[in-house]
């Protein structure tokens, strides 16, 4: 009895100690030292997993910090190769068009805001979005992040659609028609866009709208 106290005020990490059973108090000693080097291992990985934790979260901090100081504008086409996939690439960088009812945001019925999938600038909220039936997610008016580009004589007669881009990065979005009276949106507007060109992120609430 005295050296099994002896070897546990010691810290002995295990059971393999040649001592004779002696009843309900060394089966207590026994589940003491389980316990004891249960604790030592525990605290041993915590103490190697803490740095681990600490550098992972500051990654993430600079890695926020660095996409807000990029100039979008100036990122070259290889750099857009590796950061979108082939099928937003084809929408933002080539000016493509996705195939109708091809985009799972077609149907998105959630509260929240649609961005950018290339730079993520805010351009859309899910209650300026209505069902069109074309296809594509359509909206009746975007946020500031969506820039119009001329369309000339032809999308002013409806003939023809202007160009919406992401004002920060440029990236191409779809087109703006002025035939928004067919479903009675309160512009008059439809922006037809790409769904590959958009991100979608719930509000908390996470309510579905019309």
């Amino acid at each position: 009895s005295s050296l099994l106290v002896a070897l546990l005020l010691a810290g002995a990490p295990t059971l393999s100690v040649a001592v004779a059973p002696t009843g309900r108090r060394v089966a207590n000693t026994r589940r003491l030292l389980d316990f004891r080097s249960v604790g030592r291992r525990e605290a041993s990985i915590a103490s190697l997993l803490a740095p681990t934790v600490i550098l992972s979260r500051l990654h993430r901090g600079t890695a926020r910090a660095d996409e807000n100081q990029i100039d979008w504008r100036r990122v070259s086409d290889e750099e857009w190769k590796e950061r979108l996939t082939p099928e937003q690439y084809f929408i933002l960088r080539d000016r493509g068009t996705e195939r109708p009812f091809s985009s799972p945001l077609y149907n998105e019925k959630r509260a929240g805001t649609y961005y950018c999938s290339g730079c993520g600038t805010p351009l859309f909220e899910s209650s300026k979005k209505f069902n069109s039936g074309t296809g594509w997610p359509s909206f009746y008016d975007g946020l500031p992040g969506v820039e119009v580009k001329g369309g000339g004589l032809a999308a002013l007669v409806g003939l023809a659609g202007e160009e919406l881009v992401c004002r920060t990065c440029e990236g191409h979005l779809g087109d703006r028609f002025n035939d928004g009276i067919l479903w009675n949106t309160p512009t008059g507007l439809r922006y037809c866009i790409d769904g590959y060109a958009l991100q979608f992120r719930p509000s908390a609430a996470g309510d579905s709208v019309s």
